[in-house]
């Protein structure tokens, strides 16, 4: 006989995999207020998770976090280590997906990962995994933890687990410049997207099909296209998160291509939808890319412009990882301009910030780079004593 706490979990995944998360939310508010009336604290927990996954998909981060803090703190204190693992490969998607604290996730992901193991549950260790490789630095990373999430899900018989293992391994290809590889993955991905009725998923997989075919001249257009119906998709489910990196990916793809007016539109659509949402942590993140594009069209002014509110929004933020980095991508268009003292300024303020984030290697990588700025200044005043003056600014 199906119990109340499999009865909610079930209806909770089917709803999450069609898009439904208002009516998650509206079931939930019910749930959690029966469960703490009738003291019922694993329907309690499962419920808050089901709130804390549909606002965090509707894009509002406050309360989803809110939500599964309490998650968190219930799961612990009942020792229920299999909701625990839940709620921490949750707090890690909402640190992850809506304040971008790749640090923070890594932390939870990596005890979920422990307790799912000596606790022998595979199909959490395998989800836990699963998160790991998605916030990796190096594809080769992303693809070797790919490799054992399919593994354990076909033991399992997970398709979904599977599916976005597969993705996973796909996207690691995308990044390693392996774009057949990724294809053939992602036609795999979809089939199984497809079978367990996962819509989001499916869009996913779809807008990634299309950042693969956007590499090639001959695609592009299609590419862009199939990008396009995955965004469509996103808004359609009000998925706040994905309709962001829908649009980033959009942009991206564009400006790589040297079509930044195009790219521009979809930026101004990222930076629109931010503000719609009242959510710092992504208008911060537009305007970093919004400097990017204008150093790449050759517009140095407004690059600095879009960098520097970049900074300020990520110290109002407290996130020191952005602010370093947009304090280096300013001094890179100092240093393109043969502003050097001005890149040196930059530069040494970001090597602080990787210093006390005990971000050795970037450390290294800033100092290095305020050495070289010195040789430039240098070949740039023997440039002058022969009559040749740098670009102006």
């Amino acid at each position: 006989m199906t119990t109340r706490t499999d009865s909610l979990r079930y209806d909770i995944s089917r709803l999450m995999k069609a898009g439904s998360y208002h009516d998650i939310v509206d079931r939930c508010h019910v749930e959690l207020t029966l469960a703490r009336r009738e003291n019922r604290f694993t329907v309690e927990i499962i419920a808050l998770l089901g709130l804390a996954a549909a606002q965090c998909s509707l894009g509002h981060f406050g309360f989803a976090r809110d939500y599964v803090n309490q998650a968190v703190e219930s799961a612990d204190t009942i020792r229920s280590v299999g909701l625990l693992v839940d709620a921490l490969i949750l707090r890690a998607r909402i640190a992850r997906e809506g304040y971008l604290q790749t640090a923070e996730a890594q932390e939870d992901y990596e005890r979920a990962v422990n307790l799912a193991f000596e606790a022998g549950d595979m199909r959490r260790y395998g989800r836990a995994l699963l998160g790991m490789g998605e916030i990796a630095a190096q594809p080769g990373e992303s693809g070797k933890q790919a490799w054992r999430i399919i593994d354990i899900a076909r033991e399992l018989n997970d398709e979904q687990l599977e599916a976005r293992a597969i993705l996973l391994l796909a996207n690691a290809f995308i990044r390693k410049g392996e774009h057949s590889k990724a294809s053939d993955g992602l036609l795999v991905a979809l089939r199984k997207a497809q079978a367990v009725k996962d819509r989001l998923l499916e869009s996913v997989i779809i807008g990634q099909q299309g950042l693969a075919l956007a590499q090639h001249a001959d695609s592009f257009d299609r590419g862009i296209q199939q990008q396009l119906t995955a965004l469509e998709v996103a808004r359609g489910m009000e998925a706040v998160f994905h309709e962001f990196m829908r649009l980033h990916t959009l942009a991206s793809t564009l400006m790589a291509a040297g079509k930044h007016s195009d790219a521009l539109n979809y930026l101004d659509e990222m930076l629109a939808l931010a503000q719609d949402v009242a959510h710092k942590p992504y208008e911060m993140y537009t305007l970093g890319i919004l400097g990017q594009l204008n150093a790449a069209a050759g517009k140095p002014a407004s690059a600095r412009r879009y960098f520097a509110l970049a900074v300020d929004a990520a110290r109002e933020l407290a996130h020191p990882a952005y602010e370093a980095r947009y304090l280096y991508a300013l001094g890179a268009v100092y240093q393109a301009q043969w502003d050097f003292k001005s890149a040196r300024a930059q530069y040494k303020q970001a090597r602080s910030l990787y210093l006390s984030l005990a971000d050795g290697r970037n450390a290294t990588r800033v100092r290095a780079t305020v050495v070289y700025t010195y040789f430039l200044a240098f070949a740039a005043r023997i440039l002058k004593l022969m009559g040749m003056q740098p670009s102006e600014s």
